[in-house]
């Protein structure tokens, strides 16, 4: 089976069972029906049991309950199962990263990854003995992968921190005395939760006074309708006063 071009974690996996020695070293251990011996298959001739014009149910059913079985019972993280098993349910994820980054316009090597992570997961709880395991692995690690595309929908790009920081950049290398002394005023600190998820560390931004006025103004007049009347050139280089708002607190109606 032909593979897309990928630079991605699929590539890395078909890359890794490309190599001459670990054809030779993983040999998978399978117990098939009618023989008193079981017998060892090299990956590729583990893939070729499943998706090979003689492939056979009954022998593909096997193939996936000794990969399972070695995969669940891998300790350590660098072992070759868990790969085997990754490498093995290839062919029937490629067809869906393909659709995914068709349909919604994601970056290929992203959902790759997901669609890895999802199988890993469902790896921890999954039954090796059950001969559905191989299907639950399959969807759940394309569920994974329609899951980040559609949350990646939802999310818009935003150079905030950036324009914050090339605004300073340009206040303390040309900036009058008023200027620099209304740098830094405010600081946000975001601290690190409990537990294994979130940030790995805390977080802290540093927000000037002229950067505030900025987005505070710029969302009234959002809001307002009058965006073009007083915003300032995107591309310019110097800080010019665009326009004044006055607000007063109004009359109560009666």
């Amino acid at each position: 089976m032909a593979y897309p071009t990928s630079r991605g974690a699929f590539a890395a996996v078909i890359h890794h069972f490309e190599n001459p020695h670990v054809k030779e070293e993983v040999l998978l251990t399978v117990d098939t029906e009618g023989n008193d011996e079981p017998i060892r298959l090299s990956p590729p001739e583990a893939r070729e049991a499943l998706y090979g014009p003689d492939a056979a149910p009954e022998l593909a059913t096997a193939v996936w309950k000794a990969t399972l079985r070695a995969a669940c019972a891998e300790a350590t993280p660098h072992g070759p199962w868990q790969l085997l098993a990754i490498w093995l349910a290839l062919p029937r994820l490629t067809g869906t990263a393909y659709r995914i980054c068709g349909r919604l316009r994601v970056d290929r090597s992203d959902v790759e990854s997901e669609m890895v992570l999802a199988l890993l997961e469902e790896l921890r709880t999954v039954d090796p003995e059950s001969p559905l395991s191989a299907q639950t692995l399959i969807r759940a690690a394309c569920g994974g992968g329609w899951r980040f595309a559609r949350a990646a929908l939802r999310e818009a790009p935003s150079t905030h921190l950036e324009n914050i920081a090339e605004g300073d950049h340009r206040a303390l290398t040309g900036g009058t005395a008023e200027s620099l002394a209304r740098q830094a005023d405010f600081e946000l600190e975001v601290t690190r939760p409990e537990g294994a998820a979130g940030l790995n560390a805390s977080l802290r931004l540093r927000v000037s006074t002229a950067q505030l006025e900025e987005e505070v103004l710029r969302s009234l007049t959002d809001h307002l309708g009058s965006h073009k009347v007083v915003s300032r050139p995107k591309h310019s280089g110097r800080r010019h006063r665009t326009g004044t708002m006055s607000l007063r607190r109004c009359a109560r109606r009666r």
